[in-house]
């Protein structure tokens, strides 16, 4: 065999391995933008690269998979688009976090996102959670439910979802807790139930039944709750334990709280609540509530 054209050959070959390599290389950049950032919560995908992924944390109560990862980020870039008021579906994921940087409005997007299944596994719910700042700063949610044949239905009520249950009826109970600064003098975080249902693509919620502490001009007034959820909140320097739990077995939601008046009534105190419900009948009655005065340092 002529050694002449081995030389040649070798290039070839050689040139041929880097023309690989670098197309491999550009594929992997084509899908950085796929990629996830997570926390221990969230499935590693693709050896563990996800430098591109806009979403800083993902929390789930199931193992993600790549799909659920292309939720969020068709998620977060509608809700991206939605602030910035364009639809450019050429913007990198890098270029769009860059505008919502520099968005004058104190809107900077998505940063945590939470992706949660029903125990029947019919449909999951996404979550994003935002920042938004003026005068100061305060979260906002945004969420959806995506069924397992691909429908969505959007601009639900949802906040940071803790758990989700099945009740005997068919309904679904929603464990959740949100936190915000309702005033520049003091902070809160609540904790919250909603119990929904499905006709079709339509979502039901059920109201519960509860007398929220009121004093003077503040009322329980449906038009501030129009989901009927169960939302109690605690300023952040009340100590009593805060708590909302469920006893799947004995089917009981038992709650703790306390409440602070001086801001808006002018009255030194604050009041703690305990109390409980019990799942009847398709809904929650609530059985007991006690009631404690405790005094203002």
């Amino acid at each position: 065999m002529n050694k002449n054209w081995k030389i040649p050959l070798a290039f070839i070959i050689l040139a041929l391995c880097f023309s690989c390599k670098d197309e491999n290389k550009s594929r992997i950049e084509e899908l950085s933008d796929f990629e996830i950032h997570s926390n221990e919560d969230s499935l590693n995908i693709r050896n563990n690269e996800f430098a591109n992924y806009p979403i800083d944390e993902i929390h789930s109560n199931f193992k993600t998979t790549y799909k659920d990862s292309l939720d969020l980020l068709r998620f977060w870039r509608k809700s991206a688009f939605s602030t910035l008021d364009t639809i450019n579906a050429d913007f990198s994921s890098l270029k769009i976090k860059k505008l919502l940087s520099d968005y004058s409005d104190g809107d900077k997007g998505i940063t945590l996102g939470r992706v949660y299944t029903s125990p029947d596994n019919l449909f999951k719910i996404v979550i994003g959670r935002g920042e938004s700042c003026g005068a100061y700063c305060n979260p906002y949610w945004i969420s959806e439910i995506v069924f397992a044949n691909g429908q969505i239905i959007n601009d639900l009520n949802f906040k940071d979802i803790e758990n989700i249950y099945l009740m005997p009826d068919g309904k679904y109970l929603i464990k959740e807790k949100s936190f915000g600064r309702p005033a520049a003098v003091y902070s809160e975080t609540t904790t919250s139930a909603t119990l929904i249902s499905f006709e079709g693509n339509t979502i039901n919620y059920h109201r519960f039944n509860y007398n929220y502490p009121k004093y003077n001009e503040i009322q329980n007034d449906s038009i501030y709750n129009p989901s009927g959820k169960l939302s109690l909140s605690q300023e952040h320097f009340i100590e009593t334990t805060q708590y909302l739990t469920f006893n799947n077995s004995s089917k009981k939601l038992s709650y703790g709280y306390a409440t602070d008046f001086s801001y808006c009534c002018q009255i030194d105190s604050i009041y703690a609540y305990t109390g409980e419900f019990e799942y009847k009948n398709g809904e929650f009655v609530h059985l007991t509530e006690q009631k404690k005065y405790i005094k203002v340092d």
